[in-house]
């Protein structure tokens, strides 16, 4: 499994980092990408600087299974004039692979007409003006649309992807590795 990580500066550390971290305990290889082009490092919301990233002009939808955005809300303002982001975006969701995003970003989501009757979650006040099914809950599924509702679920949003990439048997060893549970 290959999965795709969006980076723009102003993400939020926790939803970027710790979903990171519980898919990479799963097994699933974690690509990160970052959209600007014009400097190596990427700042997330509380200054962590990051570099390392692809660029995501030499990304093949094809080759993931994927795409997650993080939220912050400067992050997700950044990812929202991307149209780079937007054809990532729209290439996962053709290509029907997994189409993730947490905290503020389901609105890009909303932006490219992805959540149209679907349930879907996102932080309280990032909805308004969003055409779905609105439903606060701390993940939400909807096809190939998953949602967090903010930073405090960030490892449940993680759990959630391991689900549906890999099983629900993984999902429930990570969680209990993690939690330190037998």
């Amino acid at each position: 499994m290959k999965v795709l990580i969006l980076y723009a500066d102003g993400f939020e550390d926790v939803e970027a980092i710790a979903t990171r971290d519980v898919l990479v305990r799963a097994g699933i290889d974690v690509y990160d990408a970052k959209i600007s082009e014009d400097r190596e490092l990427v700042t997330s919301s509380h200054k962590l600087s990051l570099s390392g990233f692809l660029s995501p002009r030499n990304i093949n939808a094809n080759e993931f299974d994927a795409l997650i955005l993080p939220g912050g809300s400067v992050g997700v303002n950044n990812l929202l004039k991307s149209e780079l982001v937007d054809s990532l975006v729209q290439e996962f969701y053709r290509l029907n692979k997994l189409v993730c995003a947490i905290c503020a970003a389901p609105m890009v989501l909303g932006k490219n007409s992805l959540l149209k009757n679907r349930r879907y979650t996102c932080y309280p006040g990032c909805n308004e003006g969003l055409d779905g099914i609105y439903t606060g809950e701390e993940v939400a599924v909807s096809d190939n649309i998953v949602t967090g509702r903010s930073m405090l679920f960030s490892v449940p949003f993680g759990l959630k992807i391991i689900e549906l990439l890999i099983s629900e048997e993984e999902s429930k060893r990570i969680y209990r590795q993690i939690a330190g549970l037998k």
